[in-house]
């Protein structure tokens, strides 16, 4: 008699790991372009290097915070099972 084989653990619930990172680069972005927008309003007319890291770095956070927020609230994503 042969020792059963590794077992798959459950998936887990919730949408899959690589579309809660999309959404957290295209929240990202779209947060940056904001950001951006806003200080040419504000009549910022250039930024340097360090100001453009500086939106981004805030951009990046603010979209990651978002998508842990939002990410329980997705529904979850359920494939068939493997043949």
């Amino acid at each position: 008699m042969s020792a059963p084989g590794p077992t798959r653990p459950d998936a887990p619930a919730g949408p899959p790991r690589w579309l809660l990172v999309l959404l957290a680069a295209g929240i990202s972005l779209i947060l940056a372009a904001l950001l951006l927008i806003a200080l040419d309003a504000a009549g910022v007319e250039s930024i340097d290097q360090v100001g453009f890291f500086g939106v981004v770095v805030v951009a990046a956070l603010a979209g990651g915070w978002l998508t842990r927020l939002l990410a329980p609230r997705l529904p979850s994503v359920r494939r068939p099972p493997r043949s």
